[in-house]
């Protein structure tokens, strides 16, 4: 990762550089223009910045040997291999982290998707161990000679995605009760629930409407507090869980419009009320508050 990311750096921070770069890059009818920069903050950029100097490793090298410093890494097949693997366990967590993101993503749609991937990295560790490259097609090219250092790091993988898990897998079967009331058995539910989740999977009018309706309307329209006291809190618990990434993200890209040099006031109250308009889920009835001002009051 060193040698890429100083790499990079060499040929992006000096502007003359960049410039002979690109214009071999032309010359040589590359199908990309330029290089990716990596950002330590968003550290999944480097899942672009990887595959795109993979893709042009021999541009890389062919430029860095015409300015006298040759990447000898570019020309050593164990560590082109290593990049190859880089590049695609970092699409794969690429992809996990959009799965993650995204608005009304409950903690069980979430929990899943990671269940997801930490099942695909077992899947991984088992076939890397025998030299099968199939879901890895970026080191699939280099034809690897040896793959039990990468299954090992995909065990590495299972092991930290355990431990920063782990206080949510012990709350699968709760999780399970909210998101799959149907399946679960009533004598593994807590006592209070048994009879409500009895009653609930013997409705086969509710059942079908669970299974045409987003999770949350099921819930608030037909698990009812006067039948379902106990399962209607367990829901408005675990409906409280939600990935917060994408609300923060959203968040700021807003602050970012609303502090433009246009705005009509400077003050942090004006701001702080702005934002909290801009960034509820409910929509703001603007032509109707208007029409409920007066503004010009007779004397």
């Amino acid at each position: 990762m060193s040698t890429v990311v100083s790499t990079i750096n060499l040929i992006k921070s000096r502007g003359l550089n960049s410039r002979q770069f690109k214009e071999l890059l032309s010359e040589l009818e590359s199908e990309y223009g330029d290089l990716v920069y990596h950002c330590d903050v968003r550290w999944l950029s480097r899942g672009e910045m990887l595959a795109r100097f993979y893709k042009l490793r021999e541009e890389v090298k062919q430029f860095m040997d015409m300015k006298g410093k040759p990447v000898d890494e570019l020309s050593d097949d164990k560590w082109l291999c290593d990049l190859a693997f880089m590049v695609d366990i970092t699409k794969h967590l690429s992809e996990l982290n959009v799965k993650l993101q995204g608005p009304n993503q409950l903690v069980s749609a979430l929990v899943s998707n990671v269940k997801a991937f930490e099942a695909k990295l077992k899947l991984w560790q088992i076939q890397l161990l025998k030299g099968n490259t199939v879901h890895f097609p970026t080191l699939q090219e280099q034809k690897p000679s040896v793959t039990s250092e990468y299954a090992a790091e995909c065990a590495k993988l299972v092991h930290a995605f355990g431990e920063r898990f782990q206080d949510m897998k012990s709350k699968v079967k709760e999780l399970n009760i909210f998101a799959t009331p149907f399946n679960v058995e009533p004598a593994d539910v807590p006592d209070n629930l048994q009879l409500e989740i009895i009653e609930l999977q013997s409705n086969d009018e509710l059942k079908a409407k669970y299974n045409n309706l987003p999770l949350l309307e099921f819930y608030k329209l037909y698990v009812r507090s006067d039948e379902f006291p106990g399962l209607r809190r367990h829901a408005l618990r675990f409906a409280s869980l939600f990935g917060t990434t994408y609300c923060c993200e959203q968040f700021f890209s807003k602050l970012t419009l609303a502090k433009s040099r246009f705005r009509s006031r400077l003050t942090d109250q004006n701001l702080e009320k702005q934002l909290r308009v801009a960034s509820s889920s409910l929509p703001s009835n603007i032509r109707g508050l208007v029409k409920e001002k007066q503004f010009q009051p007779s004397h």
